[in-house]
């Protein structure tokens, strides 16, 4: 009876030891990995997915021309690889990203909205202990938020980031958090150049932006989404909107 209760026992202790051999469910930090929000390049409107893109250190979305905040995020991936042509194995630690989930809570803590999102994205396997890197859309601050004038009186949100896909292997995996600062205005993103000033204007008058864009020389690139980070000249929208032809109709600029 002993030798049998002794046998049971090491069968039980070994099978306790194995268990951490068997991949899990959970969130996985170590493997996937959210780096930033890659600084989008204003000539080509294009992200580079690799670690040597530029990051945002924050976001900008200016309610006047958006009510959404869509980022760009680059994922890193540490599982190794498995695969083995000699083995006739296939490679499975590579990661079909699925989507995201988003926090959004103000600066000093409350929050706002938790919510997922789609998104898509493929990211290969670690070569060694080189991690690959991948970049997905995510639809950080989606309008049914953005519209709410809650945002707007915060002054600003934190977008607690996580990303979620599947290894090929098919085990589901969940980054570590990024926090992204947002910053919420109102025609803050609209410069008045002095190149830009109507040319009808009286001497002495207050300044009126043009509505005519031909007439200045301006040679900045119109930004990739409007509204959201980069400024751009109020001949852009003059023609159309008041807070651009006048400064002291647009809230980030008008004296209180």
């Amino acid at each position: 009876m002993r030798r049998t209760t002794k046998s049971l026992l090491s069968l039980l202790l070994l099978t306790l030891g194995s268990l951490p051999l068997i991949p899990g469910c959970a969130d996985n930090n170590s493997s996937l990995f959210v780096v930033g929000v890659i600084a989008v390049d204003k000539t080509t409107c294009v992200a580079k997915a690799d670690n040597t893109a530029d990051r945002l250190p924050g976001g900008i979305m200016d309610v006047a021309f958006t009510q959404s905040y869509v980022g760009v995020v680059l994922v890193g991936n540490q599982l190794t690889e498995r695969g083995s042509r000699e083995q006739l194995r296939t490679e499975t630690s590579r990661v079909a990203l699925r989507g995201a989930e988003v926090t959004l809570t103000t600066f000093d803590g409350k929050t706002l909205g938790n919510y997922s999102t789609v998104g898509t994205g493929f990211v290969d396997a670690a070569s060694g202990d080189v991690p690959s890197y991948a970049a997905m859309s995510v639809d950080i601050i989606p309008s049914a938020l953005g519209s709410n004038p809650t945002l707007l009186a915060a002054g600003g949100v934190v977008a607690k980031i996580r990303v979620f896909g599947d290894t090929l292997g098919n085990i589901a995996v969940t980054s570590s958090e990024l926090d992204f600062p947002i910053r919420i205005c109102e025609g803050c993103l609209v410069n008045y150049p002095s190149s830009a000033a109507d040319p009808e204007t009286p001497v002495g008058g207050d300044y009126k932006c043009t509505k005519k864009a031909s007439e200045t020389d301006s040679s900045d690139p119109a930004p990739c989404v409007v509204g959201q980070d980069d400024s751009f000249s109020c001949t852009a929208c003059s023609a159309a909107l008041d807070l651009c032809r006048d400064p002291t109709q647009n809230p980030s600029y008008a004296t209180p």
